[in-house]
């Protein structure tokens, strides 16, 4: 580009629309053109002196189309260092509230109770069942009872349970 300012502004008045449409075509926000144009401008002013007039609109363009990967890095960053207001988001919490918690650690308690109050054999069938998980019949191995028994103390245990603790659910 000739140091004249006739010649430099020629050489951006033949160029300027095309430059503004580079970017237009390129970008999310149409108004970030102009800023681009005027920063890809800036930088080859700086080289200008060192080129051969031929030289310059190809040197305009690549120094636009890095304009263009520095402004899209530079934004793809910002989107990540913005913070996020979580305030306003309505999240469902898997936790139950307080008195959820309060509720079944009463409940709990009450349970315990009514099977620390159970008859020593039934007390045994019912954790070995409902506790360790055990099979009827490795229960009646276990207690030295029928399978048949075992029923019987698991159905009259879980009849207790229901009358002095209640249904419960989380």
């Amino acid at each position: 580009m000739p140091s004249s300012d006739a010649n430099v502004d020629a050489f951006v008045r033949e160029n300027q629309a095309e430059l503004l449409n580079f970017f237009r075509h390129r970008l999310a926000q149409s108004q970030d053109a102009a800023d681009l144009a005027q920063e890809s401008w800036s930088r080859l002013m700086r080289y200008r002196q060192d080129q051969p007039p031929a030289s310059l609109r190809s040197l305009l363009f690549t120094i636009a189309r890095n304009v263009l990967k520095n402004h899209w890095r530079w934004s793809s960053l910002h989107q990540l260092e913005q913070s996020t207001d979580f305030t306003e988001l309505d999240v469902v919490s898997e936790v139950p509230g307080v008195e959820r918690q309060w509720q079944a650690r009463r409940y709990l308690e009450a349970l315990e109770a009514t099977v620390a109050s159970m008859p020593d054999k039934r007390r045994t069938v019912f954790l070995l069942s409902r506790v360790e998980g055990l099979s009827n019949a490795e229960v009646a191995q276990r207690c030295g009872i029928s399978v048949k028994m075992v029923e019987k103390h698991l159905a009259k245990a879980i009849i207790q349970c229901r009358a002095e603790v209640g249904g419960f659910s989380l």
